[in-house]
């Protein structure tokens, strides 16, 4: 399937303009965070990993730049894997009650994935893809309106223009 890049862009540019600053935490509330910028990314991602670190068909994040993500309270638990292209990944866990919180990749030490189930506002985040849709569970319907990668999305764009 196709990228339709036009549709990409105009998800991107909404996503863009969600109001900053937003927070959220854990289902016990003693982690605690807060982004100072709209989210760059977001969206479902279907992988092996995702599904059973979340327990759950697909898990639903989005992506800011880690110097406007902010801990404001709360201990983590670290679970560090190896991911598909051998770099490190480690998911942040709440210490009290398990609730994982975000994620960070060695390979994108830049960028943080935050889980949106855990925003105070999960619903005001609008989404713009499907990730690793080769790997979605067959029950799964996927909406036609999201941009669908086959993978990674960082490896199915063109590279950036210099």
């Amino acid at each position: 399937m196709a990228i339709d890049f036009q549709r990409l862009r105009a998800a991107l540019k909404i996503l863009a303009q969600m109001p900053a600053p937003f927070e959220g935490g854990c289902l016990c509330g003693a982690v605690r965070y807060r982004c100072d910028a709209a989210p760059i990314w977001s969206g479902h991602c279907h992988c092996d990993s995702c599904k059973k670190l979340s327990g759950a068909p697909f898990t639903t994040a989005f992506t800011v730049k880690t110097d406007a993500f902010h801990i404001l309270s709360g201990d983590t638990l670290v679970f560090e894997r190896g991911a598909e292209g051998g770099h490190a990944v480690r998911t942040r866990r709440c210490s009290g009650c398990g609730t994982w919180v975000w994620a960070e990749r060695d390979a994108r030490p830049d960028f943080r994935a935050v889980l949106a189930p855990t925003l105070d506002a999960p619903l005001a985040l609008p989404l713009v893809a499907h990730a690793y849709v080769l790997q979605a569970s067959p029950w799964i319907t996927l909406d036609p309106e999201l941009t669908q990668f086959q993978k990674m999305p960082e490896d199915e764009l063109p590279p950036p223009k210099a």
